[in-house]
């Protein structure tokens, strides 16, 4: 489990982290992703809210959803503002 900023900064460009609980990790995802959107949590069995059009920088909360197979409650993220994936983008999940 990642611990401090270092870490999820590290941990982030590796796509996939293990951080501490819901408010820690929103509290993370501000600092590190500073202007981001945080969306409307994402309901288990309901359509995921929509990402507004040319919002490039955002996160939301992911419940757990056993039976397609998260385990664990999370956080996707995705910062375009740099670039794609592979150009300078940031794109992932958090679980806690």
């Amino acid at each position: 489990m990642a611990n401090n900023l270092d870490e999820i900064i590290r941990a982030i460009h590796a796509y996939q982290a293990v951080v501490g609980a819901e408010a820690q990790t929103r509290h993370l995802l501000q600092q590190i992703l500073h202007d981001a959107v945080e969306l409307p949590p994402a309901i288990a069995g309901q359509p995921y809210p929509k990402v507004p059009p040319g919002c490039l920088n955002w996160f939301q909360f992911h419940p757990a959803e056993p039976a397609v197979g998260n385990a664990k409650p999370y956080f996707k993220y995705q910062n375009w503002t740099n670039g794609k994936k592979g150009r300078g983008g940031l794109w992932g999940q958090l679980q806690f």
